[in-house]
């Protein structure tokens, strides 16, 4: 339970608005949001409506998610829940308290956020067989750009400015001869109107407590990470691309609706691509997910869940994903939000 707690943070973080102004103390805000994800195997894809309550070192958290793949979407219709699934998190940082709360049975649970005496994981081994691996493959193509398009336009009551990231990364196996792609590209659309920079404020206040809480050193700077990369310290097969991730701070504003999709790609030792063969046979590229789901007979969602995209030159979309800042409200929060409702029920 303790991995789910950091995990749906640092989810939270990711999505993080971008600033690098002073911060306010116990300032309040309600931010609301909406996010579609879709990736290659279609398990994970979802669209999710969220609301953010925070006040200084309290959060609330409530998330509409309705799974939009065959599986988990036959899942929740099975359970009654078409129109999605709502989840809340209260995270109180000063009690080391984190609340569950189930809105459908009316009940709510209550744990550490961080816990001592929890384990800690060993390092991953095997570290040297990938720097063997790294050796034999020579970068080909490494070119990370940021773009101020000039476009503007309205979203959601905020006037926006368009700025288009791209990082184009290519690879050739020296001994196989086997190459690989990778492009991530990234439509931003940013504001600079005052209530994103109180958002922000709120938000690296709520975000700080809560590392220190759980004993996790801050990052260098949260820029990177809202744009789909790293929190802002990226190594590629020796590299470093903090020159490259410098160009991330000529982007003037905060997001509003930003838009990531990746693409991979690559030939084997022949200069084929890996899906040549399936297409000369006639084959159709099939999602896990459309494959599970036909297996378990929910046929009627197979239509919704389509293949893989493929460009012209053989990229094939790995993932991409929709995230926009619906409003901000930053009015006085009460502070019953960030309690467990008096009417439920502890689930223990």
């Amino acid at each position: 339970m303790k991995n789910k707690v950091l995990l749906k943070s640092a989810m939270a973080s990711a999505v993080t608005l971008l600033l690098s102004t002073p911060l306010a103390a116990q300032a309040d805000v309600k931010i609301e949001t909406l996010t579609h994800l879709n990736e290659v195997t279609g398990l994970a894809n979802h669209d999710s409506d969220t609301t953010d309550y925070i006040h200084g070192d309290k959060k609330r958290e409530e998330n509409l998610r309705k799974f939009t793949g065959s599986v988990l979407g036959a899942w929740q219709k099975f359970k009654g829940e078409d129109k999605g699934s709502m989840d809340i998190d209260i995270f109180d940082v000063p009690a080391n308290k984190h609340y569950n709360v189930d809105p459908q049975k009316k009940v709510y649970s209550v744990e550490s956020i961080y816990d001592p005496n929890q384990p800690t994981k060993a390092p991953p081994q095997g570290g040297t067989a990938q720097q063997q691996q790294d050796k034999d493959v020579k970068v080909t193509k490494n070119e990370f750009t940021v773009k101020d398009t000039g476009q503007t336009k309205n979203i959601n009551g905020f006037d926006a400015h368009e700025y288009l990231i791209t990082w184009d990364y290519e690879t050739q196996n020296t001994k196989t001869g086997e190459t690989s792609k990778s492009l991530m590209t990234t439509d931003t659309w940013t504001s600079t109107d005052g209530k994103l920079a109180k958002a922000r404020e709120a938000e690296m206040t709520y975000e700080k407590a809560y590392l220190k809480l759980m004993q996790i050193p801050e990052p260098a700077n949260y820029d990177a990470g809202v744009y789909g990369l790293s929190n802002g310290h990226v190594v590629v097969n020796g590299q470093d691309m903090k020159s490259d991730l410098e160009k991330l701070r000529a982007i003037k504003g905060l997001p509003v609706s930003t838009d990531i999709t990746w693409e991979v790609g690559g030939t084997d030792k022949d200069g084929k691509s890996s899906s040549d063969d399936k297409q000369q046979s006639g084959d159709q590229p099939k999602t896990l997910d459309s494959a599970l789901g036909s297996l378990f007979g929910s046929k009627s969602d197979d239509s919704k869940t389509p293949p893989p995209k493929k460009s012209d030159d053989g990229m094939t979309t790995f993932f991409s994903s929709h995230l926009e800042v619906k409003s901000v409200d930053t009015s006085a929060i009460d502070a019953s939000q960030f309690q467990a409702p008096s009417d439920y029920k502890l689930d223990n």
